[in-house]
């Protein structure tokens, strides 16, 4: 009896010392999971992660996913493998990036000669990228010298626009949710104004100048939707001509030289925005002079900065969802007004050509916010 009673207690011993074992060993080892939630993977192991996700990407044909992830393994600023240069140069020759295309394909045969796994292709791909790149150029240089030739100024002083197709919204995803998705719009020829509406116009339609900073050349300012639609009635009655405001879509593609991928009016440099605009720290806390500045590729003045201004369309945060391709006109209703362009207070995610604002039509209490006319042929 006494040595059943012993052979029973040993039993118990060992299973509690086993279940003790089992419960360290589990608290030992969830230390380094809460470890890695608490600190970054070693860089080597995030290169490989971020590999294999592009990899898979490219498999996937997810190509601006793929140039994401690879842009990504690069800032970690790690040796990269052969096969890394391949692979991100032909995601960037899917996306179109040839330029780019060219320089990490070259990298890759210079990495891995003749007996590199992807030595076919990659050449291959170098051929066709030096191609497209070559007739991108020329159709760019082309295009460019028609938008210069037809972009002419009238007697007005109204830069006439040649219309055209373009991807409208946030094409280099910097953006606000209101500027997705981007979507294609055409908009048809018109007249935009060489220059911001300037207080001398202004008064000599009107008959006051509400302005802020007193200055005949420099733009109108503190007027609301409402008053500009009552500058261009009067406008109207006396010249015989049918001036407007522009609608958002005509907006952005005259302030993008004519539809071009500008991220500000006239450069996607942002150390030259100040060559271009008076904004932030350059305008000194007020207006200037209109066409003080380098126009845009067409010929425009202060696209982005000295005043916001006002478009035609009402407001709605979603309408890039429903937009119609050709010639939109904003949303039938709504309590806002569009202003585009940023103004003298304005930092540079605010002068950005895709960059949406708005404000009550009734409003004439800023100092910032001005117009452009607008009409048609």
């Amino acid at each position: 009896m006494q040595a059943i009673r012993i052979k029973y207690i040993r039993q118990v011993v060992i299973c509690s010392i086993f279940t003790l074992a089992l419960i360290m060993t589990a608290q030992v080892a969830s230390v380094p999971v809460v470890f890695a939630k608490e600190k970054d993977l070693p860089p080597e192991i995030q290169l490989d992660l971020l590999i294999n996700s592009a990899t898979k990407d490219i498999e996937a044909e997810r190509w601006e996913d793929a140039v994401q992830n690879f842009e990504k393994a690069m800032n970690l600023g790690l040796n990269l493998p052969g096969e890394f240069h391949f692979l991100y140069g032909k995601a960037l020759f899917k996306t179109e990036s040839y330029g780019y295309s060219l320089s990490s394909l070259t990298n890759y045969l210079t990495l891995a000669g003749q007996n590199g796994k992807y030595y076919e292709e990659a050449i291959t791909l170098v051929v066709d990228a030096e191609n497209k790149q070559k007739e991108k150029m020329r159709r760019t240089a082309e295009s460019k010298q028609q938008q210069i030739k037809v972009a002419s100024e009238t007697e007005d002083g109204m830069i006439f626009v040649k219309g055209g197709c373009f991807d409208m919204g946030d094409i280099f995803e910097t953006g606000d949710k209101d500027e997705k998705p981007v979507h294609t719009v055409c908009v048809g020829d018109f007249y935009l104004g060489k220059t911001e509406v300037t207080q001398k116009q202004w008064e000599g339609i009107i008959g006051n100048n509400p302005s802020k900073f007193q200055c005949g050349e420099c733009p109108v300012e503190r007027v609301s939707w409402n008053n500009v639609q009552d500058f261009i009635k009067k406008l109207n009655e006396k010249t015989g001509r049918n001036y407007r405001l522009p609608t958002e879509a005509e907006w952005e593609y005259a302030a993008r030289s004519g539809g071009w991928k500008e991220q500000w009016a006239g450069t996607n440099d942002k150390d030259k925005i100040e060559e271009y605009t008076w904004y932030g720290f350059t305008a000194e806390g007020r207006t200037h002079a209109v066409a003080q500045k380098t126009p845009n590729g067409i010929g425009l003045y202060d696209m982005m900065g000295n005043v916001w201004e006002w478009c035609s369309d009402w407001y709605d945060k979603k309408y890039y969802e429903t937009s119609p391709s050709k010639d939109p006109q904003g949303p039938s209703d709504g309590k806002n007004r569009v202003l585009r362009g940023g103004g003298w207070r304005s930092k540079d995610k605010g002068l950005r050509t895709t960059d949406r604002n708005y404000f009550v039509p009734t409003s004439k209490k800023f100092s910032d916010i001005g117009f452009r006319l607008a009409r048609d042929l």
